[in-house]
């Protein structure tokens, strides 16, 4: 079976924000694994994420914002399984204690003394990927400030009534004819993809290469394709259907996709910095400036949008790389790590968590 890929946790202009609510609320068993080393507990992931698959199980990888190589866990829905890292920052351990149902510490592979020698640089290295974190999110938060200056010129140029048509056109066509069936349990919320320290990476293309129908809704900023698909999904919920929801990996509050499963259905936002253009038959695009808005917009503000732009893209470039610093100092960090684990004990104890797990 084959893998789904997303992301769990997201560096957004907001902060650090995870998704980890979610997954708790809609998945029994949830195991964690703790440990200092991301790049063998991504290895564990992956061993246990193929012995499900070759069971012939589907399963959701949630990749690391900050290394998207690296996992945050998995996710296997239809044995309401999900195996967590447990050392990364959503803090699952200390919310969710009394949801676990085991936790797993690699760590007790790790010869203390050794990392207790290494002690100073641990604790500088471990200061340096915080202050790169908090300094890159500070840019993408300058950067949706430049962004909402220029939605602020685009609203200016909105037709409300002609959006409110289109989002009733669009569930006319949707809901015209639904009846619902017994829903799977699904997580609601995750993201689709982050901005990481090799800029803005997605995973639109996997996750819904199973939909039938992808409505691909095109516009500028603040063309209300957030809110169309905020209605739309409200419209399906209120029907009795499960919709899965994808917030916008820069800015939380707003969404960039759902997914409607029963109806094989995805309306998603196909604008930069994830551009989807049309790519199958049953595609069909949405086009919010020419249907919504008055064009000459572009015009009379153009000098600004030029300015807009390129401050908004130095935002974004100034972040990326500090994301990149916060990776360099992560490696180096971890090995510290490397050199202070007994490979013959962590080989040991991976092997017991996955016979625990997918046994």
């Amino acid at each position: 079976m084959a893998t789904k890929h997303y992301f769990l946790d997201g560096n957004t202009s907001k902060g650090y924000v995870s998704l980890i609510q979610y997954v708790i609320n809609r998945i029994n068993k949830i195991y964690v694994v703790k440990g200092s080393l991301s790049s063998e507990k991504t290895k564990l992931f992956k061993k246990i994420s193929e012995s499900f698959e070759q069971k012939g199980y589907l399963v959701q990888w949630l990749h690391n914002p900050s290394d998207e190589e690296n996992l945050d866990g998995i996710i296997i829905p239809e044995k309401d399984i999900a195996v967590m890292d447990g050392s990364a920052r959503n803090g699952v351990e200390a919310k969710y204690g009394n949801f676990i149902e085991q936790v797993f510490d690699l760590d007790e592979s790790l010869n203390k003394a050794n990392v207790v020698t290494n002690k100073n640089g641990i604790i500088q290295l471990q200061s340096e990927v915080e202050k790169f974190h908090v300094e890159a999110y500070a840019r993408f938060a300058k950067g949706v400030k430049i962004h909402e200056k220029k939605e602020e010129l685009y609203i200016s140029a909105m037709d409300f009534d002609k959006a409110n048509k289109v989002t009733a056109q669009l569930a006319a066509n949707l809901f015209h004819d639904v009846s619902v069936e017994v829903e799977k349990a699904m997580v609601p919320q995750l993201f689709f993809g982050a901005a990481t320290p090799k800029g803005a990476i997605n995973y639109i293309d996997n996750i819904t290469s199973d939909i039938k129908k992808r409505y691909i809704i095109k516009g500028r900023s603040g063309s209300g394709k957030s809110t169309v698909m905020r209605k739309i999904g409200k419209y399906g919920e209120n029907l009795g259907l499960a919709v899965q929801y994808f917030p916008c990996g820069l800015d939380p509050h707003s969404l960039d996709m759902i997914i409607i499963p029963s109806l094989s259905v995805a309306i998603l936002d196909g604008t930069a910095p994830h551009v989807i253009d049309p790519t199958r038959k049953s595609d069909e695009v949405i086009d919010m400036f020419e249907l919504c808005m008055d064009q000459s917009v572009e015009a009379k503000y153009d000098k600004e949008f030029d300015q807009l732009h390129i401050q908004y893209k130095q935002q974004m470039s100034e972040g990326t790389k500090l994301l990149q610093k916060a990776l360099e100092s992560k490696i180096k960090l971890e090995e510290y790590y490397h050199g202070a684990v007994d490979m013959k004990s962590l080989k040991q104890k991976t092997d017991e968590i996955i016979a625990t797990i997918t046994n």
